[in-house]
């Protein structure tokens, strides 16, 4: 049996009765550059914010331009209960952002949709760091929620998510706020409304890194 101390990557015990998440699964360690520095562990990761390692966040709006949200289930290790972007998830050890968007897309709401790549940024939060590659696209479903990694979803209009962040009507992950302060600071620099934004960019299935 490999001897936890020495090794870093020995399993640790899994409670299935508390999460669906494997604390085993490896990812690349990065550096603040995005520089891939090492590998870690989940089970390590969600517990020190000086272990970066990478993730994506996709953003999915229907035809009338509200975002679909999911509900991360109460089972989860981080943030059980908030809401979370259209699908997010985190790039395992050798596997790439687009990759990892495109399969997270499938995964978890059962579609296949064209990715436009918006950004790329580094999500501090209390028990993680995450660098985190940012996508949008479109999509009006049908959406078919993973059984256990979700409690289901909701479409909410952008104005509505800046009231529920600034009153915490809404609870939010961090990563889910950054994400759409990103994409709201990219409409004002682009001086066009938000359905003129996605219009250029939530079908082109641009260039993902």
């Amino acid at each position: 049996m490999p001897d936890q101390r020495n090794d870093p990557f020995a399993p640790i015990p899994r409670d299935t009765r508390q999460t669906t998440d494997d604390p085993n699964e490896l990812f690349d360690r990065v550096d603040p550059d995005d520089q891939v520095i090492g590998r870690v562990r989940r089970g390590d990761a969600h517990g020190n914010p000086a272990l970066i390692h990478r993730s994506v966040q996709i953003l999915v709006f229907g035809s009338d331009n509200r975002v679909l949200l999911q509900r991360r289930s109460a089972a989860k290790d981080l943030f059980p209960g908030y809401y979370c972007a259209s699908a997010s998830g985190h790039v395992a050890s050798g596997e790439g952002y687009a990759a990892t968007a495109q399969r997270e897309l499938a995964e978890e709401l059962g579609i296949v949709s064209p990715l436009t790549f918006f950004g790329k940024t580094l999500i501090q939060s209390e028990p993680e760091t995450e660098m985190t590659a940012l996508y949008v696209t479109r999509s009006d479903g049908p959406f078919h929620f993973h059984p256990t990694e979700t409690d289901g979803g909701a479409f909410f209009s952008i104005s509505n998510l800046w009231d529920g962040a600034v009153t915490d009507s809404i609870p939010m992950t961090p990563a889910l706020r950054v994400a759409i302060a990103e994409l709201m600071r990219q409409v004002e620099q682009s001086n066009c409304s938000l359905p003129v934004f996605l219009a250029a960019h939530g079908q082109s299935g641009g260039y993902g890194v």
